[in-house]
């Protein structure tokens, strides 16, 4: 009987010494497919039913995600691709490791550390800084993230050696370039000119109450320009702060500053008082090289009970953007028109599938136009939408700066089921 008994505990023996260390190995994979439907009043004009892309419904997205940990380090990455922009890129990529339940490090394409996280809107739409690259911004680099013990003070630190690698796109849209999920400062031509490198990233956020945080970014980086061979400063600072009304109610709130100081031309001949950014394959669009942007955000969740339904979540989103810099045609001076972005809808979440229904209004808002980007962002659309002021128009007339821009509106329903 002691010798069966002694059999067995040798036999179990290894079980019990490995048994603490669990292997602790996993992976998950996810996704989503977004279908978008729109109807526009773009420069006072309408689109009947189907027109291509405009008024009908057709695919928004098709992404794919894994996320999993093996022998202690973590991995992330989602794939992105847009049927109707054909473009297809990755969004983010990297491996992460955990020092202690308080601190990581993640080293690849990962979120930037700047102002509001994850994000500062609350609509399918964003926030006007994401479209000058400053929300739910990703680039190429490391990141350490830090929790303090008491859970009340978080801060961040990152170094960002270039923007995200581009992913494909068709160049009947825009240059290759800017086949990439957030907005970089890219190369007009998708070539030669001006390119981000070496950047730096703080960001603070405290728990100021226990319904109020506030948070401060920093950030300093070099624009590369390959025709000058020479690199120029930029930086950008932002104080956020969210506020729980009750459980229900929630304001955001977000000043942002940015500055791309002696920011040469693509060709690098002289200094310009504009930076090109693009994003989903379609080209670039002109955009201040320096502005300060205003943003609040009004939510209201709402928990009910219809069938698959769970909740309704309402909200208003609001920026505007002052612009620095002027721009002279037929020999006068005008200054920069600034620009103003507002999204008045709701959520609608039912199990996996997330319903937005947005009404988005701007005035030189660039996605909010018969004519995409141009200099909505920048001087302000002429007069002719589609051409630079001060380009000849297609009348061969010099394009007028639109000093009262009229408000474009879009209605549009973004439909997702996320796996």
């Amino acid at each position: 009987m002691k010798q069966l008994y002694f059999l067995i505990l040798f036999i179990s023996l290894p079980t019990l010494v490995f048994s603490q260390y669990k292997d602790t190995t996993y992976i998950n994979l996810g996704g989503a497919v977004r279908f978008n439907t729109m109807f526009t009043i773009y420069e006072g004009e309408t689109f009947s039913l189907p027109t291509e892309n405009r008024n009908g419904i057709f695919w928004d997205v098709v992404r794919f995600e894994v996320h999993g940990k093996a022998k202690g380090v973590g991995f992330d990455f989602e794939y992105r691709v847009y049927p109707g922009f054909n473009c297809h890129f990755l969004k983010m990529g990297y491996l992460t490791y955990e020092f202690s339940e308080n601190s990581n490090i993640e080293l690849g394409i990962t979120q930037k550390p700047f102002g509001m996280l994850p994000y500062l809107g609350n609509s399918w739409w964003f926030q006007l800084p994401y479209y000058v690259g400053l929300e739910d911004d990703y680039d190429t680099g490391i990141k350490y993230s830090h929790v303090s013990a008491s859970g009340n003070f978080r801060w961040k630190a990152a170094y960002y050696i270039m923007a995200e690698p581009r992913g494909q796109s068709d160049p009947a849209f825009g240059n290759y370039m800017s086949a990439r999920y957030s907005y970089d400062v890219i190369p007009e031509d998708g070539y030669n000119g001006n390119k981000e490198r070496n950047q730096l990233n703080l960001w603070l956020e405290t728990d100021l109450t226990n319904s109020i945080t506030g948070g401060l970014s920093f950030e300093i980086g070099q624009i590369y320009n390959s025709n000058a061979d020479e690199s120029t400063p930029h930086y950008a600072f932002a104080a956020h702060s969210s506020i729980d009304i009750n459980e229900r109610m929630n304001i955001k709130l977000q000043g942002t500053y940015y500055n791309y100081t002696d920011i040469l031309n693509d060709e690098g001949t002289e200094q310009v008082d504009y930076i090109n950014l693009g994003a989903y394959g379609f080209g670039t669009y002109r955009a201040a090289k320096e502005a300060t942007i205003l943003s609040i955000g009004l939510s209201y969740n709402l928990p009910v009970e219809w069938g698959p339904i769970q909740s309704l979540t309402f909200y208003e989103d609001y920026s505007y953007m002052s612009k620095k810099g002027t721009i002279e045609i037929d020999g006068n001076t005008f200054s920069f028109v600034d620009s103003h972005h507002n999204v008045l809808g709701f959520l609608v979440t039912a199990g996996y599938i997330y319903t937005y229904f947005d009404i988005a209004s701007g005035i030189n808002q660039p996605w909010l136009s018969n004519a995409f980007g141009g200099s909505a962002l920048s001087t302000g659309r002429g007069e002719s939408p589609g051409v630079l002021p001060g380009d000849l128009d297609e009348n061969s007339q010099v394009n007028q700066l639109d000093e009262d821009p009229s408000i474009n509106t879009r209605f549009n329903i973004n439909i997702g089921f996320y796996f």
